[in-house]
Parts: structure tokens; sequence; C-alpha cells
């Protein structure tokens, strides 16, 4: 499902003394099947994007695409509904939405809002509770019961449940421990590769964003400040530094190591326990060891 904002802009409470204008100007396009990461500093207008491409916000100047979606100020009275059931959106902490008795009634809250068939919606609980790596056993468990990184893989469960086109991941990680964080991201990762669906990570972690995204958009006072593969976003680190941003920090190490040791490493999306073999065998190579 493809998207394309066209000189987006929206202005919260316009009109008033409060008028607030989050983001502006706003043009980009988004590819069926792209795992595209949303960064940006507080206040840069992520949230505000990302809250368009289902239509819980409508801009207030210029024209939204999703798919054969026209979101405008001028096209209000379409029926949001079936736009809402190809965009998912897992937000921060999910868990704190979680508010049903049994882990497969919340699980199962979304398709049958949306008129799921019940045979269908039992199939799909059992898909998605297998997509985040939970037990069965615990179907009938109160999701309060549960640890609270069990209770994450529910909230995001009822999200996948809905088999939608278009993932939004609002820092999804937030609040885990690393290897949690580690986990989750890496959930999403296999389940975008296995699903080929549209990604869309937002996120102040630049790691992640290096790390898994296709192409990288920078957002600074609500506009694009610049888009591009992770290797030329992060190559710009004069540009990062005017918006608060930061390189990640393995770009860091190895380029300090390449420029004290004569190296040529190249970040390739590799492990850690890879890029330290890289390491020995330039060593190895120069007769240091």
């Amino acid at each position: 499902m493809d998207i394309q904002f066209r000189q987006v802009g929206y202005t919260y409470q316009p009109h008033t003394p409060f008028a607030y204008q989050a983001i502006r100007n706003i043009n980009l396009s988004i590819s069926s099947g792209e795992y595209i990461a949303v960064v940006g500093h507080t206040g840069s207008g992520k949230s505000t994007l990302l809250q368009h491409i289902n239509g819980l916000l409508v801009p207030t100047e210029g024209e939204v695409h999703v798919g054969d979606f026209l979101l405008s100020n001028d096209n209000k009275r379409q029926d949001l509904r079936k736009l809402r059931e190809k965009v998912g959106i897992v937000f921060q902490y999910p868990e704190h939405q979680l508010f049903e008795e049994t882990v497969e009634r919340d699980i199962s809250f979304g398709p049958h809002n949306f008129r799921v068939p019940k045979e269908e919606i039992e199939q799909r609980v059992i898909r998605s509770m297998e997509k985040v790596e939970l037990p069965t056993d615990i179907l009938n468990k109160s999701p309060f019961e549960l640890s609270g990184g069990q209770m994450r893989r529910v909230a995001i469960a009822g999200v996948l449940a809905m088999e939608p086109e278009v993932l939004i991941l609002d820092e999804p990680t937030a609040g885990l421990d690393p290897k949690g964080q580690y986990d989750i991201m890496d959930m999403f990762y296999q389940l975008h590769q296995s699903r080929q669906m549209t990604t869309i990570l937002v996120t102040h972690q630049m790691d992640q964003a290096l790390k898994y995204a296709d192409r990288i958009i920078v957002l600074a006072n609500g506009e694009v400040h610049m888009e591009g593969n992770p290797e030329e976003i992060f190559s710009k680190t004069k540009q990062l530094q005017e918006v608060n941003l930061d390189v990640p920090e393995v770009l860091t190490l190895i380029d300090d190591f390449n420029h004290r040791f004569d190296g040529s490493i190249r970040y390739h999306r590799q492990s850690i326990a890879e890029l330290a073999k890289e390491i020995v065998d330039h060593f190895r190579e120069n007769k240091r060891l």
C-alpha cells in the first residue's frame, strides 16, 4: 500500500489564539513494502505525521494518499473504518490499552469490532499469537496476570490480528530493557520480511533506524529536514547535530577505528560479534596480534 504526502500541513486548534502548526509543507512518498524510520527531536512533528496515515488526523492543508484513500480537508465524509482496518498502530506502552477479561477477548477485539466472521477471528488470534511468540495456553488468562513483556506482546498481537497492510510503530520499545528492545525489534523485522508489509518506525533511537530501515526521514520543526538511506543520512553528522540528533555509536566506533588504525571496515548491518571478528582480522592481517 503506497503512501504519499502532498504539501501537507496540520494546525492544532486553528482559528484560535492557541493555534499551533505542528507540520508544514510535507512532501514524501513511501512505497508498498518499505521499512521507513521517521526520526526527529521531541516536538519535530513525528506523532502528528503518523496519525495522518490512518485518518486519526486529517490535513488542514494538502493531501494524504494511502492506497485508494484520499485524506484532505475537503474530503472528510468518507468512511475511514476500512482504512483503519488496513493501517495498524502500535503506540508507546501498548499494554496500557489492554482492558478485556481474557487474552483471547483482547486480541479478538479489533477484528470483532470490524465484523470479521467468528471462525476467521479464531484463526487470526492463533496466528497473531504465534507471530509474537505467545503460548496458546494463556488464551483464557487475564492479560493483567502476565508479565510486562507478555502484556506488551498481547497488545501487539491485537494489532496484528487486524492483518494490516501498513504497520506503524511509535517508539515500540519504550520502557524495555536492552534484551527486551532487541527481541521486540527483531520480531517486528521478521514480520516485515515475512509479510512484506509497509513498516513505519517512529523512534529517537538512531541505532534502531540504522539497523532496520531501508530509508530514514528526518523531521525538524515540523518539516522534512532530509531523507535517504541510513548510510547517506548518518554520513551527514553536522546536519544531524543541527537538529539535536546523534550518529549511532557503532558508526562512531567504526569511524574512530578506521582513523586510528588505518582500517577500511564498513558498516553493513553486521552484529557486534561479526564486527569484533572484522577488527581482529584487521589486526591479524597487519600482524598486530
